[in-house]
């Protein structure tokens, strides 16, 4: 690793190395050996905009410094240097779990027209012939509550299944989550994405962490089957809220802790790693319940701007269980935000290694600036680093 790349890696403002130290960002961790290469695929999330407009420079919605040109609900120059470097890298495929858009909007023409900014903004991966996998965010849902409960008019589904419905091929379940929810399987791995927001009722609130709160509402027990009847040697789990809370979101999968800790049981007996966003930031860490052990990726990094990574202990307001969290690394700053996704490669033998692929936004584009910096590798991890 060179000085240069060292000196990137260790930045304080934007990198934090939590409960041990911090993985080299050069990729000497991920050699594969004699492993054959069977596929690669590409996740990042949330390039909602803070709120439609210009911000150059400028704070985003009290998290600091964005200076990303927004236009109808989208980070349209985040989004489209993404783009453009996962189009460059060619992977298989790309898993968007959601807030494409800033979305909480009850208009579900004007929630399509912001869905179509997001598609031209990703128009390089598009063009690339990379097919492309999503689930909904909060803000596509919209719900009308500060407890994020059900929205009976549900204004997103339409205008979202019209623009990103997944391939006829997926298995996907009967009913309200029809299209929402599905599964594939790809060479030697099975996806499985879920919604988080259509199994929903009135009475569904957020700030609930206690056993039975919520219970079913946030995912499908359909997802439960998908995993425990999967054959394939590696298992990837994707939705939009994490597994576990913070203090920028402590809503997520916890609000609903009877199918969290299900999920992650089912995960780690069958090879499962678990996939979102929500979290403006680069965060990996493991879940376990004792027995099972899972990898947790949150890759919040795709426009929005960030938030700065902080821990939320659910016990203290009411989770009794066996499920907890440790954090391993957070790339988050809301003063130097930096935006990048996740390059996983799946080998033959059912393991995988990654790269966080990422650019510092304050180092790239300012009010005298607008000379791109290149995208370049801030961590490399494997699955047996969880």
């Amino acid at each position: 690793m060179n000085h240069q790349s060292l000196s990137r890696c260790l930045r304080p403002a934007a990198v934090l190395a939590v409960a041990f130290s911090i993985v080299g960002c050069g990729g000497t961790n991920n050699s594969p050996g004699a492993r054959t290469v069977a596929f690669r695929f590409a996740v990042t999330d949330d390039s909602r905009a803070s709120g439609g407009g210009a911000v150059s420079p400028g704070p985003s919605a009290g998290y600091g410094q964005s200076n990303q040109v927004q236009n109808n609900g989208v980070s349209v120059e985040v989004v489209a240097t993404i783009a453009a470097d996962i189009a460059a890298q060619k992977p298989d495929f790309v898993l968007f779990p959601g807030d494409m858009i800033t979305g909480y909007d009850q208009d579900p023409t004007h929630l399509g027209s912001e869905m179509d900014t997001w598609l031209a903004a990703f128009k390089p991966v598009y063009d690339a012939k990379i097919p492309v996998y999503t689930t909904r965010g909060n803000h596509e849902y919209s719900s009308t509550f500060a407890t994020e409960a059900a929205n009976p008019l549900d204004p997103s589904k339409a205008p979202y299944l019209a623009r990103f419905a997944p391939p006829s091929s997926v298995t996907s379940p009967a009913g309200a989550e029809n299209g929402l929810t599905y599964s594939f399987t790809y060479k030697n791995a099975k996806f499985i994405a879920f919604d988080n927001y259509a199994g929903r009722t009135a009475s569904f609130d957020n700030s609930l962490y206690a056993p039975g709160s919520n219970k079913g509402q946030m995912m499908n027990s359909w997802v439960l089957d998908q995993i425990n009847s999967s054959t394939a040697g590696v298992n990837f789990v994707m939705s939009h809220e994490m597994l576990w809370p913070s203090v920028s979101h402590p809503d997520c999968l916890a609000n609903d802790p009877d199918s969290r800790d299900a999920l992650v049981l089912a995960m780690g007996a069958h090879n499962g790693t678990y996939l979102s966003g929500h979290d403006h930031m680069f965060l990996r860490g493991t879940v376990t319940n004792g027995t099972a052990k899972v990898p947790a990726l949150v890759v919040g990094s795709g426009g929005g701007g960030n938030y700065d990574y902080g821990t939320f202990n659910p016990v203290a307001v009411g989770y009794t269980g066996a499920t907890h969290y440790t954090a391993t690394k957070a790339i988050s700053s809301s003063a130097n935000p930096v935006f990048g996704w996740v390059l996983v490669t799946v080998y033959s033998d059912n393991t995988w290694t990654a790269d966080y692929r990422a650019f510092e936004f304050n180092y790239w584009n300012s009010a005298t600036n607008n000379t791109l910096r290149p995208i370049t590798v801030w961590d490399s991890f494997k699955n047996s680093d969880f």
